[in-house]
Order: structure tokens, then C-alpha cells, then sequence
């Protein structure tokens, strides 16, 4: 990186990001632009060009939000827009202008959105998006729907809602959950009714890839590049379309084994193993534990999996008490059967898997070889999914201090999670290990004192790094987490307190060196990936995004 610390820092938490949430780009475009007045040029151009381009990012996720116009407009004359933003902001302005007269949002209308979405209210979010409140209020409406998965009320409403001026702007963004819930022809028609963007670009080039035109995909993110040169997660996505798919076969010299246990859910853990066993896993062996579950007999449990199976050989292991998670996963690790793999996959017992996971995990794993872990992007379950985790990196490090980034910081899927990139954490209920490699070096087994459960998988991927490994998110695949662990699960304040007290035991393993070096080895992978995927498509860029990253990566 070429730029001041304060610059470094925030582009590597918007690539990180994806895309920044409107609230989060905010507060980053404030601490740029505070001080700028006395930074020396070199300094202040990169604070400005990332600062206009996080504004113009949230203006078209939000076109109606007139304090993100004042701000962009107030940095405008200081960072001139591209003539394809150019050209929106002036379809835009001219939509807001000849938009019939709305009342203004008020803090009552603003307080009703927020306690419809803490009650998971869709009829009452979808009635207000139908109603004649400030468009801004409608949009939220259509927001917090969107957030909650709700596809019943969405889906029918938005062409209705957003054929309408001014919230037409933003039917482009909303064509992303069209798109997410299957709905290509509805995504195709939101599209058109707002001004064109990097969205619409993207969703074209998505479209592209869909029905196998990979040139056509490419030349569409590299249009939209120049449109918006801030999308490093493209240079990712351009590398992935000259990159092999999953093999259709599994490598038949590698050994694995799959791994779940389960404490008090038959259904789901027979869900899982359906699930399991209709993907692709060739000859892996499988094998689950019941962690001495009282809601079913060890019969019960044991006559499941054999009907579940259909003769596909599972080994079933009964425990007597609920020893934990990480106890459970390190049981299944050691068992002899176990120890025969070259890979081992760990699942949670509510999991729904695609077809070709465990192919593209090998895969990865065969292209990554210095990689001892890699998991996919977790979606919650909904007909309208959201992304419920992807990868994460350290936020902040300290004494007895760790922070992450967000599980998703968008949970609205717009393309920006689909590529693989080195990362210090993924989610641990879907992900695949090189055993061999893990003996190797030496990683420890799950750390027993995050008894039952929480955070134990995240502590385990950072032994994988400090053990000088490196941790792989491949968002190509998509395991849906039917029981998400996420804040809506936290039923009670003694289960919040216990999830804490964990990561508090999890601050208190490291030090303060040692977290520097965990940071400074994924930082540095995921920089390096960065760089080649930019340096891949250089001769290819506009002079507009060389522009752009010649401030920010050093090639």
C-alpha cells in the first residue's frame, strides 16, 4: 500500500467490506476528510478519492437520502465524478426534481420502521412501503424487508412501489434480491426502471455468467470498474473467469472424512445428513456423534441415520453427556477412521449443502497448498436468501483486545461475496481442513474451554495462522446455516454472557505480538491477492480505474 496509514487502513476495511453499509461508509468518509485541510497532497488525494467514491457507493444504495447528496455535493468540486456517475447523478437529480411532491420523512416514520423490523413485522413494513409516506420511509420499508428475507411481501410489491418517482432510482438495488431469490425476469425489469449503475452492470454481468458467456461477464465488470473503481472484490470476480470450475469428480487418491455431531436435533442432523449425501462426496467416509442428546434415545437416533442413509455406511457414535463442541469435534478428529484422511470436513447439524462442495474445497485446498482451511459463504434460510457470514479479518488488536470485521457487513448479496480470497477467519459450520498439513505444523486441536460452544471455531483459525498456515473463504459456494448463531439467536442474557466470556478468554490467549503477526499474515495474503488479480487485469483497465488504484496498490 502506497498511501498514509489512516488511508491504508480504511481501503483495506472497504475491500474487506465488499461494499461498505451506507452508516459504516459514513463514518469512514468522516474520518477521512477530518484534517484533510492539513495533510500534504499526497496524503489528502487518497482520502479524497476514497471518500467520494464510499459516497457515490451509498448514494446509489440510497438514492433518497438527501444528507448523502449534501455530502457528496460538498465533495464533488474537490473529486470530480466519472462521466458514468456523471451521467447518473444527472438522471438522478432530474428524477428527484420532477418527482410529484412527498411529504418529508419525519422521526415518527423513522421510529415505526425501526419497531416494525425489531418485531419482524412484513405486513406492517410492506404496508408502509405501499403507503403515500416520504419516499425515504418506503425505501426503508423495502429495506428491512429485504434484510429480513421476507420474499412474500417483496417480491410482489416491488415493480408496484418502485415504478414510481422518485423510488424508481432505486429499483436497480432491488433487482439484487430478484436476483437472489431466483427471480431473473423480475430483476431484469427492476433493473430498467432506475437510471443505469455498476448494479445494473454487475446484475448483467451475473446474467452473463449464468448462461456461460464468461467474455461478455468480463467485459461488463470492467465497464463497471471504470464506472465505479471502487469494486476491488472485481478484480477477484475477473480473475475467478479464467479459473477452472469444480472438477465433476473427486481426486480418488485423496482420503476424506466428513465429521458432525449433534446435541437434541434429529430432524436437522437427518437433514444434514440427507443433504450431505445427496452432494458429491464420493468415497468419503462419514461419521456423527450424538453429544449425549436427552430429547431422543441413542436409538432412536442411531435407527435415523441408518433410514437417512439407505445403506451408505455412516459411523454413529453415542456419547453419554454433552461434552461440547469442541471436545465433540476433537473426538471425531482422533477417531481412527479420522486419523486414515488427508482431509477432514467439520459440519454443524443444520446445514443444507450445494452439490459440488466438497470438489471445490479440494480444489481450493490443491491451489492453495499453503491454505490448511476453507469454508464457503453461509446464507441464511429464506426464499429470499441473505448472507449471514463470509469472511472476516481482525478489526482491532490490542492488550487483551480483539475486535472483527462484520460476518457480513452487508447482508444483502450483490455479487460482492463471490470469489475466494485468503482471510483470517471463516464460518466454522461448513469447512474443510488439510489434516496433513495441520500435523505438520502443529495446530492444536478445538480449545476445550469454550465449552458448549461459541467461538471456538473462530480461536481455531487463528492457531491456524499463528501455526503459519493461512485460512480460505471460497464465497463460489453457498451452505445455507438453517439456525443461525448470529444476535437474533441469543435467546437469553446467560447465553449472551457466555458468548462474551469466551471471546474474553479468547483475548486473553494471545499476545499482543502474536495478534500483530496473525494480522500481518492475512492482511498480507489477502493484499497480495489483491495486487495479482489488479496486476491480471491491468492492460485490460481504463485509464480511469488505473487512476484510482495507483493511489492505493502497490503493483
Amino acid at each position: 500500500m502506497s498511501m498514509d496509514p489512516l488511508s491504508a487502513d480504511l481501503f483495506r476495511l472497504h475491500h474487506a467490506h465488499g461494499y461498505s453499509p451506507p452508516q459504516r461508509a459514513t463514518w469512514m468518509v468522516g474520518r477521512l476528510l477530518d484534517g484533510i485541510e492539513a495533510c500534504p497532497p499526497d496524503q489528502a488525494r487518497p482520502r479524497l478519492e476514497l471518500a467520494a467514491s464510499l459516497l457515490r457507493q451509498s448514494l446509489i444504495f440510497n438514492p433518497l437520502d438527501p444528507s448523502l447528496w449534501s455530502q457528496f455535493q460538498a465533495l464533488a468540486p474537490l473529486c470530480a465524478p466519472r462521466p458514468g456517475f456523471a451521467a447518473w447523478m444527472e438522471e438522478a437529480a432530474r428524477t428527484l426534481a420532477e418527482a410529484p411532491p412527498a411529504p418529508a420523512p419525519c422521526q415518527a416514520d423513522l421510529d415505526r420502521v425501526e419497531a416494525l423490523a425489531e418485531d419482524s413485522d412484513a405486513p406492517g413494513l410492506a404496508a408502509l412501503a405501499a403507503s403515500p409516506a416520504a419516499p425515504l420511509i418506503r425505501f426503508m420499508a423495502l429495506v428491512q424487508l429485504w434484510q429480513m428475507g421476507d420474499a412474500e411481501h417483496l417480491l410482489p410489491l416491488a415493480p408496484k412501489v418502485l415504478a414510481q418517482a422518485p423510488l424508481s432510482l432505486a429499483a436497480p438495488f432491488f433487482a439484487w434480491a430478484a436476483w437472489a431469490a431466483g427471480r431473473a425476469d423480475l430483476a431484469h425489469e427492476l433493473a430498467r426502471l432506475g437510471p443505469p449503475s455498476f448494479l445494473t452492470l454487475n446484475l448483467a454481468a451475473e446474467s452473463a455468467l449464468a448462461a456461460g458467456d464468461k467474455d461478455e461477464a468480463r467485459r461488463l465488470f470492467l465497464q463497471s470498474l471504470e464506472f465505479e473503481p471502487g469494486q476491488s472484490f472485481l478484480f477477484s470476480r475477473l480473475r475467478e473467469l479464467d479459473m477452472a470450475p469444480p472438477p465433476p469428480g473427486l481426486p480418488s487418491e485423496r482420503k476424506v472424512a466428513v465429521l458432525f455431531y449433534t446435541f437434541n436435533k434429529l430432524g436437522l442432523t437427518l437433514d444434514t445428513l440427507k443433504s450431505l449425501l445427496a452432494s458429491n462426496i464420493g468415497p468419503a467416509t462419514v461419521a456423527v456423534l450424538n453429544n449425549g442428546s436427552t430429547a431422543f434415545t441413542p436409538e432412536e437416533f442411531a435407527a435415523g441415520i441408518a433410514a437417512t442413509a439407505q445403506g451408505r455406511p455412516v459411523e454413529i457414535i453415542q456419547l453419554p453427556v454433552n461434552v461440547g463442541a469442541p471436545a465433540a469435534r476433537n473426538w471425531l478428529w482422533h477417531l481412527p477412521s479420522t486419523r486414515e484422511a488427508d482431509y477432514v470436513a467439520f459440519l454443524d447439524d443444520d446445514v443444507l449443502l450445494p452439490r459440488d462442495w466438497l470438489a471445490a474445497f479440494l480444489q481450493d485446498l490443491e491451489l492453495w497448498p499453503r491454505a490448511a482451511v476453507v469454508g464457503p459463504k453461509i446464507l441464511n434460510p429464506s426464499a429470499l436468501p441473505t448472507v449471514q457470514y463470509a469472511s472476516r479479518f481482525f478489526l482491532a488488536t490490542g492488550p487483551r483486545l480483539i475486535r472483527f470485521t462484520d460476518n457480513a457487513p452487508l447482508v444483502m448479496d450483490l455479487g460482492q461475496y463471490a470469489f475466494r480470497r485468503p482471510c483470517l477467519s471463516v464460518m466454522g459450520c461448513c469447512h474443510l481442513f488439510n489434516r496433513r498439513l495441520c500435523q505438520g505444523l502443529a495446530v492444536p486441536d478445538f480449545d476445550i474451554r469454550f465449552t458448549p460452544s461459541q467461538v471456538d471455531d473462530i480461536e481455531h483459525d487463528l492457531q491456524v495462522w499463528k501455526a503459519g498456515a493461512e485460512v480460505l473463504y471460497d464465497g463460489r459456494m453457498s451452505v445455507t446455516h438453517v439456525r443461525g448463531s448470529g444476535p437474533k439467536g441469543l435467546q437469553s442474557l446467560a447465553l449472551q454472557g457466555h458468548v462474551w466470556g469466551n471471546h474474553m478468554k479468547m483475548e486473553h490467549k494471545f499476545s499482543v505480538g502474536e495478534l500483530a503477526a496473525m494480522n500481518a499474515a492475512s492482511r498480507g495474503a489477502d493484499d497480495r491477492h489483491l495486487a495479482k488479480g489488479l496486476e491480471e487485469a491491468w492492460d485490460l483497465l481504463g485509464e480511469g480505474a488505473r487512476e484510482y488504484y495507483r493511489l492505493f496498490v502497490r503493483l
